[in-house]
């Protein structure tokens, strides 16, 4: 199978940028298009564009960051802060929207199951492949 459009949900944290770099350092070879997103999950007790300072810094500097690595590669991105109520359905979503082939998910070595709750939860909803990506950084 042919891939041509990822989605790579970041966080902000190590595996988020090493799974960018990985994705865009092959990028040259694969021709992918690379769409990178950082849902901001807000709370159901507040509104959904209620500000959240704190979250909104953390995930500009998460985007400035994949950015700056995909400039490195000379590789173009689309980035996209989503703001939402869950994380997974968002990530699912999107990759819908763009017509995705594949979601890139990058998951802490720190945990010791296999799949993160949310990884979990998009493997088995997702309409399209999912790489997970284990960092034992």
């Amino acid at each position: 199978m042919m891939y041509k459009k990822i989605l790579i949900p970041i966080d902000g944290k190590k595996p988020s940028e090493d799974i960018v770099d990985f994705i865009c350092s092959i990028q040259g070879v694969t021709d992918l298009e690379i769409t990178i997103i950082y849902v901001i999950e807000v709370p159901r007790s507040l509104p959904l564009h209620a500000e959240l300072p704190d979250k909104v810094e953390s995930a500009r500097y998460a985007i400035a960051t994949a950015n700056e690595i995909a400039a490195r590669h000379g590789v173009n991105i689309d980035t996209s802060i989503i703001y939402s109520r869950t994380a997974e359905d968002s990530i699912l979503m999107t990759a819908e929207d763009i017509k995705a082939d594949v979601i890139a998910i990058a998951q802490d070595n720190q945990k010791l199951r296999i799949f993160s709750n949310m990884a979990s939860s998009i493997y088995q909803r997702a309409k399209c492949s999912v790489w997970l990506f284990n960092s034992k950084t």
